[in-house]
């Protein structure tokens, strides 16, 4: 009698949970640290996302590609037909992890992605889930390189990253985050000894250090070697046990901030020069955004370990490691992931590969952002020279930063209340840093072509709406905070 009660009570759990009011479900039931509570998602297409907008149905221009992870565009014919391919040729997509039972299609990702990721070494390749699962696969891969190795080398056990760096939130990786306070805040962060060092950015730019202060920095490229060199002398960073530095070349959730050539140069030489291995975060960065492949090919170094992660299988839950493969485990059960490497993450990500070269979007990536979003957005802050501190970027990954000029404080409200104005017009923009907003469009986004930007095309209709929002806000805003 109980097991009949109980079937018809898990009956009626399902009939009633569509009955419950969004606003209950979220305020009681789902943790809501999300951009807007007001903002739901329901589909999208090319470049465009509809959403409800406090209740309202709305088309927004989505001018992050879902944080850089539809590099694509969203509904991509091509990845949904490779998607129905899988779902018909296997009855069960998923099955064993990879590195437990390979599968062909992670096979064929591994050389792929060998073959395409420019460094010097014999390459090798590990997959995991996220770009934070990827990162936590980084660190255990160094450190058990350190592990094989003898000597001196053996004792390496530390880490270091950037002042602005992102690179995930699990507790591996959000030991080398510093972005934001809120995102350590009231957690361990010493999975590991690590060290931040500034962002060897080719502009001057607002950070917060490891207390949460706000800081502005505005170093020339040798000051950033510098300031390492001085922290090695008086034991602020004991080089000797330093087993990997980890760079984002560009800095996204950190304001995109855009490395000096020279200074990172510099940077990875010295690292180098201490045995110290070098790891290139583009998560973000890779796939094309920055006008290659791989942001790190504009700067002319050579990593010892890249991770990919995003758009990669176009929003799919995936990440991969390329590495030296002289790093790489040897022993069986030291690595693995329940869903790493699937034969549907791996098949989507063989298509976003396909279709990003046939198409030739790094190189479209590159002119769009010479020719068109660059020149527009430095104009823009020639004429709101008030409130624009700077603009920097590469390709279809650029940002722009709010100030107080006579404070030389970020204006991190004046930011907020720009980013509200644009979505009553049409496009929806992601913060970045203290007060900056981030420009990442889909590589795919509608554009009339050279210097051109007109409302008719959705890049001309990002930079208008961003214009207008900064004359609504000025005009808001009697005090620019």
């Amino acid at each position: 009698m109980n097991n009949a009660r109980n079937r018809i009570a898990n009956s009626d759990l399902f009939q009633k949970v569509e009955k419950i009011p969004r606003s209950i479900k979220e305020d009681r039931y789902a943790c809501t640290t999300i951009i807007d509570p007001g903002l739901v998602w329901l589909d999208g297409k090319g470049s465009r996302i509809i959403v409800l907008d406090k209740g309202q149905r709305r088309s927004l221009i989505d001018s992050s590609a879902g944080v850089s992870t539809k590099n694509l565009g969203y509904g991509n014919e091509r990845i949904k037909k490779v998607i129905r391919q899988v779902l018909l040729k296997q009855k069960d997509v998923f099955g064993y992890p990879h590195h437990d039972m390979e599968n062909d299609y992670a096979l064929d990702l591994a050389w792929v992605l060998s073959e395409l990721t420019p460094i010097k070494a014999e390459r090798e390749v590990v997959f995991a889930n996220s770009g934070t699962e990827g990162i936590e696969a980084t660190i255990k891969l160094c450190c058990n390189a350190r592990a094989k190795s003898s000597g001196q080398s053996r004792r390496r056990k530390d880490f270091i990253a950037c002042y602005g760096a992102f690179h995930g939130r699990t507790l591996g990786a959000l030991s080398l985050t510093c972005s934001k306070p809120v995102q350590r805040e009231n957690y361990p962060v010493n999975a590991f000894t690590n060290y931040h060092i500034h962002f060897p950015a080719k502009h001057p730019f607002f950070v917060y250090d490891d207390w949460g202060d706000i800081q502005y920095v505005d170093y020339t490229p040798n000051e950033y070697i510098e300031e390492v060199k001085r922290a090695c002398r008086k034991g602020k960073i004991d080089i000797d046990s330093v087993n990997a530095v980890v760079f984002e070349l560009i800095q996204g959730e950190g304001g995109v901030n855009v490395a000096s050539r020279e200074a990172l140069q510099d940077l990875v030489g010295f690292f180098k020069s201490h045995g110290i291995y070098i790891v290139i975060d583009e998560i973000q960065t890779g796939l094309g955004r920055t006008g290659k492949l791989f942001a790190f090919e504009h700067f002319n170094i050579d990593p010892d370990v890249v991770v990919l992660s995003k758009s990669l299988a176009h929003g799919f839950p995936f990440s991969a490691v390329i590495y030296d493969s002289k790093l790489g485990w040897t022993e069986k059960g030291q690595q693995s992931s329940t869903f790493s490497g699937s034969p549907l993450g791996s098949a989507i990500a063989l298509e976003v590969l396909s279709q990003l070269l046939s198409q030739n979007l790094p190189q479209r990536a590159y002119d769009l952002g010479e020719r068109v979003l660059g020149p527009a957005l430095r104009t823009m802050a020639q004429d709101y020279s008030e409130v624009i501190h700077n603009v920097r970027g590469m390709g279809l990954m650029h940002g722009i930063e709010f100030w107080n000029p006579h404070t030389r404080k970020p204006a991190r409200l004046f930011r907020n209340e720009v980013i509200l104005q644009a979505r009553k017009r049409g496009v929806l923009f992601l913060d970045a840093g203290i007060s900056a907003i981030r420009i990442t469009p889909p590589l795919t986004i509608d554009s009339n072509g050279e210097g051109q930007h007109k409302r008719g095309n959705e890049l001309g209709a990002i930079i208008d709406v961003l214009t207008e929002s900064i004359r609504a806000t000025r005009r808001k805003m009697k005090r620019i905070q």
